[in-house]
């Protein structure tokens, strides 16, 4: 859930553990040209001083100028004076302010933005120097790729289905798999420390086996190399598909299919779910004892994943196998996981069709059930409320996220206006839809002000499109709780339990 704090300390591991393959030695010959650079007259490449360094959110990687905004801000980097260090006594080792690369520097497109980031906050000579290094490296790569290719392809035709592939390999699976205790979701919420060690070692197999398209562009065998490399492939995706686009979609999120192929593996590697599928786990008489006799259930429990520690696994499990022991009759539970961490808006294929795909999964697994009820916290509880017309009983959601446009949580290049705008509207209505039907629908949150800013856009919305029924909206507030973590400091305070038991069974008659 800190995803801020966890995401410096994996990437300080990442790079101690990929330091030995780290091309630094070469790299260090090659700086002496980089003031003069290597473009054919590179003070021609350095944008005017109102050059906008970095882009806002909303220029999104669909926009016909993107690529070459992220291009030449790596051409500024290079030019710029790199004989001098940029650090200057207590910059040293101080750690960036929170950025969109930090927690989501695989699902970004901003290459030049990400070096700009290495650079400017970096904790050494070396670091800063290897981040000029990376800049130019990426740039000849493209020039090259433009020349052989009469100026159509920014990489080499067959790159992202080769790193795609690269990452797909079972034995890198096994090695996922040797990672992860036993995935038998039996705990709500695993410790953050378990987590940054996981996700240290996901970047350490990722970038390990892609060597050879990070040595194919020259890039570095790090974390900055690796975001960068991504980051050029997504971007030339992007740019592929920008150039197809109609008006009326130019800032779809639309990637080619090589593009999505290589989206797709991503969210398939760095997640916490060792199950096949992935996104979907069915637990049958979850947790119940062996005494217990195991009847056929009417009650299922569709439990949706939060981004975590920064990593996606499933969650709820320990509470939901106490409870169903204390129940005379047990329940079910569908356990739904959104592994590229999107709001369950991206499909399993790389694609923003996974709302289509979620709810059909869900509604096949509901429909033998005469009671369903959703639970989820954060991304997890949006999920909740965003399918909450198929439930028949009850929501709980803890902490979720309605307004995805002004969230911090939300920091993929990829999750653009247009999508977040649709989420909002299919959240609305969809939760209208319940509620009109006799769902109730619990949203606990703490004090934290952006999520009693959430809470109170969905509780205005409901008021003023169904004030008969908004009642069934209940907002449960936690003022012993500052910080967004709410269903954590439940658990904490021995609470989490009682809270769930309370929302979820408060309509169910057997």
């Amino acid at each position: 859930h800190n995803v801020s704090l966890a995401a410096y300390l994996f990437m300080a591991v990442c790079q101690l553990w990929c330091s030995c393959y780290n091309s630094s030695a070469s790299a260090f010959a090659f700086l002496s040209s980089v003031s003069t650079g290597r473009l054919g007259g590179a003070l021609d490449a350095v944008p005017s001083t109102d050059f906008q360094m970095v882009l806002s959110p909303e220029f999104e990687p669909n926009h016909p100028h993107f690529f070459q905004r992220q291009l030449d801000l790596c051409r500024r980097i290079i030019t710029e004076d790199a004989t001098t260090s940029y650090l200057e006594g207590d910059q040293i080792g101080v750690l960036p302010e929170r950025h969109r690369f930090v927690e989501h520097s695989r699902c970004t497109a901003r290459f030049g933005e990400a070096l700009l980031q290495a650079r400017d906050h970096a904790s050494s000579d070396d670091e800063y120097k290897l981040a000029i290094y990376n800049a130019q490296s990426l740039v000849d790569y493209v020039e090259t790729s433009l020349d052989k290719s009469n100026n159509t392809l920014a990489v080499r035709n067959g790159l992202l289905d080769d790193i795609a592939e690269c990452l797909s390999t079972s034995s890198l699976y096994q090695f996922r798999k040797l990672q992860l205790e036993c995935d038998a979701s039996d705990s709500d919420f695993t410790p953050e420390q378990f987590d940054l060690e996981l996700i240290g070692r996901l970047y350490y197999s990722a970038i390990s086996r892609t060597k050879p398209y990070l040595r194919e562009v020259g890039l570095t065998f790090d974390h900055t190399g690796f975001t960068a490399l991504l980051a050029l492939c997504r971007a030339s995706s992007a740019t592929d598909c920008a150039s197809m686009s109609s008006s009326k979609h130019q800032y779809m999120p639309i990637l080619s299919e090589p593009g999505a192929r290589l989206d797709a593996a991503l969210s398939n590697h760095f997640n916490a779910i060792t199950v096949t599928g992935r996104r979907f786990f069915f637990s049958h008489h979850h947790g119940l004892d062996s005494c217990r006799p195991k009847t056929r259930g009417k009650h299922l429990i569709v439990a949706f994943s939060s981004l975590g520690n920064g990593i996606v696994r499933h969650e709820f499990g320990g509470s939901l196998a106490k409870l169903n022991n204390q129940m005379s009759e047990s329940f079910d539970v569908l356990y739904v996981a959104d592994p590229a961490q999107s709001w369950y808006q991206k499909d399993d294929r790389g694609g923003f069709n996974g709302f289509a795909q979620y709810e059909s999964r869900i509604k096949a697994a509901s429909k033998p059930y005469k009671h369903v009820s959703l639970i989820g916290d954060s991304m997890g509880g949006s999920g909740a409320l965003l399918f909450s017309h198929l439930a028949t009983e009850s929501v709980v959601a803890f902490a979720p996220q309605v307004d995805l446009a002004r969230d911090d949580h939300v920091s993929r290049d990829d999750m653009t206006l247009l999508v977040k705008e649709q989420f909002q509207t299919r959240l609305f209505e969809n939760a209208e839809e319940a509620i009109k039907k006799g769902v109730t629908l619990f949203v606990h949150r703490g004090k934290e002000s952006s999520d009693t800013q959430h809470t109170d856009q969905l509780m205005n919305r409901l008021a003023s499109k169904c004030p008969l029924e908004s009642e069934r909206l209940k907002i449960i507030e936690h003022s012993d709780c500052n910080h967004h973590q709410i269903a954590v400091h439940l658990k904490q305070k021995g609470h989490l339990l009682e809270a769930i038991s309370t929302c979820l069974m408060s309509n169910v008659v057997m």
